[in-house]
């Protein structure tokens, strides 16, 4: 790339979102908000880096014990995580694409259909406009309870997944993937830039800011960056193999993800395409993505009873370690100890503290401060019958505001989580 583009897409692309010129109509004048707010969690793993860092404060352990502060029973099953705007406001998209946003205090400001089917993640773009995609190769926005306009964008995959999370842009604009498309759409859906996948991915997309790149990684494990414009994609250099969930960026141009079936934490350097294993997993397996803060990746690892929280340094070096929960080890059919394999399971938030929330396998919250330990129990119960254990009952965590963060559940339940010492939210008035 010449050194004049790289400069110029390097200050198009601000920590938050990837931004690149925006498709103005002199027919249909209109305001256009810019820059994409810092507060919230306006996509999935709360910004375009995938870091699972909250910008406001965890509830702490030692504050009394934690509690529920409000539940909303939404009319749809969860599959994928919320996002938050700076007031507050909880945007769900269900596995039918029914679309809910739900106050700060709970109550339901507007739901809306749009017959979307296995659709991804949603990001809200800087005029809190929801946009998300589905498996039909389509783009969808949503604000305010209507859609504002559907694009066909790429092909409608195959095997039906759910797509890659897409990344808003500062200029109000956003980054779409299928398995096999990357496009620049403007806030109107309409594209301006496209890109040609060599191979399938279903990995949310990472914004590469410093680097003036989105990072799209395949099922393969290998990692391909595009410079918004461009008509060429670049293999950096591959993981290895499939990555555990997603990737994170640990700085400016390291990607950290779980790779080798929950063995080895592997770091990618976008800019010398080298691949270095991090950590190997001490007993157990790995659970990805990663949650990035201050130089430390915090991450789950599945040990044959026990479910833990350890942070590793940028050496690989463990320097924190917490116990979540206990559970008697897998049997085999035999009658004896299964092997290990991982479980679907909910990605851990950090803040600045260092404060970490979690979710269990049956159905937990909590949170660990200062190697302190305080779970709530059946926030989010699994099913009965077949299905229990099939995946994680609580589809994610999001931030919610200083001293709170929120459990999505599958069931469609939204809980939000507080210290008990803390005063309850007054509900919002009409």
């Amino acid at each position: 790339m010449r050194a004049r583009e790289a400069a110029i897409l390097g200050a198009m692309l601000g920590p938050a979102g990837v931004a690149a010129a925006q498709t103005m109509d002199a027919q249909r004048p209109r305001t256009l908000v810019v820059g994409t707010p810092a507060a919230g969690a306006r996509t999935d793993r709360i910004d375009a880096t995938r870091s699972g860092r909250s910008a406001t404060a965890l509830p702490l352990a030692q504050s009394g014990g934690l509690r529920t502060e409000w539940r909303a029973a939404l009319a749809a099953s969860i599959d994928v995580a919320p996002v938050v705007d700076a007031l507050g406001t909880t945007y769900v998209v269900g596995t039918r694409g029914e679309v809910f946003a739900v106050a700060r205090d709970g109550s339901e400001k507007w739901h809306a259909s749009s017959s979307a089917i296995e659709t991804s993640a949603p990001a809200l773009l800087s005029d809190d406009t929801l946009v998300f995609t589905d498996a039909a190769g389509e783009a969808l926005a949503v604000r305010a309870g209507t859609v504002r306009w559907r694009v066909r964008f790429g092909r409608p995959d195959a095997t039906r997944s759910i797509p890659p999370a897409p990344l808003a842009l500062d200029d109000g604009g956003v980054i779409v993937a299928t398995e096999h498309e990357l496009s620049a759409l403007d806030s109107e859906g309409r594209e301006r830039a496209r890109v040609m996948l060599p191979e399938p991915t279903a990995v949310p997309l990472v914004a590469a800011a410093a680097l003036g790149k989105v990072v799209a990684i395949a099922v393969s494990g290998a990692v391909w960056t595009w410079v918004p414009g461009s008509v060429e994609i670049t293999c950096v250099a591959s993981f290895g193999g499939p990555i555990d969930d997603s990737a994170a960026l640990f700085d400016d141009h390291t990607l950290l993800a779980v790779a080798g079936g929950g063995r080895h934490i592997v770091a990618i350097d976008l800019v010398r395409g080298t691949a270095t294993t991090r950590a190997v997993a001490p007993t157990g397996l790995w659970l990805g993505p990663p949650s990035v803060e201050g130089g430390t990746a915090h991450l789950l690892l599945q040990a044959p009873t026990s479910e833990l929280a350890l942070g590793i340094d940028a050496s690989g070096g463990e320097i924190s370690r917490a116990l979540l929960t206990t559970h008697p080890p897998a049997v085999a059919s035999d009658g004896g100890v299964a092997p290990l394999v991982p479980l679907s399971h909910t990605p851990l938030l950090v803040d600045a503290a260092g404060t970490l929330a979690f979710a269990t396998l049956d159905g937990g919250v909590g949170v660990v401060s200062a190697g302190v330990v305080d779970l709530l129990a059946d926030v989010c119960p699994p099913p009965a019958g077949p299905a229990r254990g099939a995946a994680a009952p609580t589809a994610a965590l999001v931030p919610l505001g200083p001293g709170a963060f929120l459990a999505a559940c599958r069931s469609g339940t939204l809980v939000a989580v507080r210290a008990g010492g803390a005063p309850a939210l007054a509900p919002a008035g009409p």
